[in-house]
């Protein structure tokens, strides 16, 4: 009789939260309802031409805001979980990427620490993120045209930040001579040319990404 009694306890408490709607992935991602609300008001008021509002946009994480050219569908959002350890992430996209076919650009990164967003990386034109399918996030910056930047970096379960991966550059001396480098344990180890070239096409284009479904921002 006491089993049977737990038994119809448990199931009466399923049933009250399927009646109430409730969803523990859903109860996740609510937090991140405030980021999209101010975000889904900036895209409206970009859409109908009203003067950009450079604070608001650069407190969501976004940069080079003055460069944005409004094309209606592009801005959107995704909801991934990026490294497997149940919480959602949150992307915030242009659906008309950077050039790779069939990627949309990664304009910022949140996830969840304690309940609340926290912002992991913001990425625009020069400074560019990529998303493997593994989690790894590749980026390829550069600060001139001598200067270039490779970086990966991967989310660990439960983390509020980014664990830095790699790191190689290429920039000139004072001699203006061009020379590339591998960081290892904060140490700047020099490598070739051929060996940073051989790297580029790893972190711009990685060979397998990750699916996520890309939901406009606009309704």
């Amino acid at each position: 009789m006491k089993k049977l009694s737990i038994v119809l306890a448990l199931l009466l408490t399923l049933l009250t939260l399927f009646a109430c709607g409730e969803d523990p992935q859903e109860d996740k991602t609510i937090a991140y309802k405030p980021i999209l609300d101010e975000y889904r008001s900036l895209v409206l008021a970009f859409r109908d031409g009203q003067p950009l509002d450079y604070d608001a946009w650069e407190a969501l994480g976004f940069v080079e805001v003055s460069y944005y050219e409004y094309k209606e569908g592009n801005l959107g959002y995704a909801l991934k979980d990026i490294n497997g350890d149940g919480v959602p992430e949150l992307l915030l996209l242009d659906k008309e990427g950077w050039g790779n076919p069939g990627e949309p650009s990664i304009y910022v990164l949140y996830t969840l620490k304690d309940g609340k967003p926290v912002m992991l990386g913001q990425y625009w034109s020069r400074s560019r993120g990529h998303l493997a399918a593994d989690g790894t996030i590749y980026t390829v910056g550069s600060s001139s045209a001598f200067s270039t930047y490779l970086d990966s970096y991967q989310l660990e379960a439960g983390a509020g930040e980014l664990t830095h991966l790699t790191e190689y550059y290429t920039d000139i001396d004072d001699n203006e001579i061009q020379f590339w480098v591998k960081v290892v344990d904060g140490r700047e180890v020099p490598i070739t040319e051929a060996e940073f070239d051989a790297l580029v096409p790893q972190y711009e284009t990685p060979a397998s990404l990750m699916n996520f479904d890309f939901i406009p921002i606009e309704p």
